[in-house]
């Protein structure tokens, strides 16, 4: 080994110790007790997991945030990449900053903000945990990810040399089709960055939902956050074990996921 990844490693060992104890070695910990029956040592294997797996609160949360997922990164791209071109092209920098404001509200106000407009949209009052608090809860996630989105867009968009778009429009491409045949392929890379953001962000908006509906919210708002925190307070720890272990195998496949999806778009680029 050379010296220089000698000296490389040294200074990340802090770092290393630091996650294998506050990570990594409680999470070795709940892996082992989740093969036990609660605080007991009687050994149940898999039980705690197929117990997991049938129980309808867990599948609701799970349900709760794919749906979360699934409407929030594609509105948040959409939105985020319009904005972007138009701070790029025609608005200028302060712009892009005001999108980012929202996300260094305090989670207060961007809920009481959040609710006041759904109140104002016409909506009964949200804080009964109806169906329609599922939308302020939406609202907030798009808002407090918005910024992100336009600022890292935009970096990526005036990072494209403007030969690149000025070809382009010679060649009689319109507005849309630089867009979608040139930029858009250009700022892949940040693309896929904006959906890791949000989809962190949509699984870590726990107080924003706890603000809108408690512990026990409407089932529309029902989250991940929601069942672990229940299971705590109930001492439930066997089945918040074998929760915690699912969250993150599946944190994790998701991350392999996104970095082969990454890698797949990097080799047909190059091809």
């Amino acid at each position: 080994m050379k010296r220089r990844d000698i000296q490389s490693w040294l200074l990340a060992l802090p770092a290393l110790i630091a996650l294998g104890a506050g990570y990594l070695f409680p999470l070795g910990i709940a892996l082992y007790k989740s093969f036990f029956a609660g605080m007991s040592t009687n050994f149940v294997g898999f039980a705690n997991y197929t117990d997991l797996l049938g129980n309808y609160a867990f599948g609701l949360a799970l349900r709760n945030l794919l749906r979360l997922w699934c409407i929030a990164v594609p509105l948040n791209l959409v939105l985020g990449v319009l904005l972007a071109v138009l701070c790029v092209e025609a608005a200028g920098p302060r712009l892009r900053l005001a999108f980012f404001f929202p996300g260094i509200l305090p989670v207060a106000c961007v809920v009481m903000l959040a609710t006041e407009g759904a109140s104002m949209l016409g909506w009964e009052d949200t804080w009964t945990f109806n169906e329609e608090s599922t939308l302020v809860w939406l609202a907030i996630v798009l808002w407090k990810t918005l910024g992100y989105t336009v600022l890292i867009c935009a970096a990526f968009l005036e990072s494209i040399p403007g030969e690149i778009l000025d070809a382009a429009k010679l060649d009689g491409a319109g507005f849309w089709q630089c867009l979608f045949r040139v930029r858009l392929p250009l700022i892949a890379r940040g693309l896929g960055l904006c959906v890791i953001l949000v989809i962190f962000n949509g699984y870590r908006c726990f107080r924003e939902a706890y603000l809108i509906g408690g512990e026990h919210p409407h089932e529309e708002l029902y989250s991940l956050q929601n069942f672990l925190q229940n299971n705590f307070s109930n001492m439930n720890y066997a089945r918040l074990e074998a929760a915690s272990i699912l969250v993150v195998i599946g944190v994790f496949a998701v991350g392999l996921l996104l970095a082969a999806l990454w890698k797949e778009t990097q080799r047909r680029g190059q091809s």
